[in-house]
């Protein structure tokens, strides 16, 4: 049991303190999840990805992940 965290982004209205919360909950392994509100996801750390999750039918829901060999 831990904490799960989500990340409501608006790529037209983006945060720059984001990229920092991001790398705090990355180095503490819990789970990140994304809803975009705009149009792009937003940067994250070299080394992961949003992957999109297919089955939620918005299709704007991601979680974040480690890239392969990385």
């Amino acid at each position: 049991m831990g904490k799960a965290h989500i990340i409501w982004y608006n790529s037209d209205r983006p945060d720059s303190s984001l990229e920092q919360k991001v790398k705090k909950v990355v180095r503490s392994s819990e789970p990140i999840f994304l809803y975009r509100c705009g149009g792009r996801v937003s940067s994250l750390p070299t080394g992961y990805y949003w992957r999109m999750m297919n089955e939620y039918p918005s299709m704007r829901i991601y979680q974040l992940e480690v890239k392969d060999g990385e």
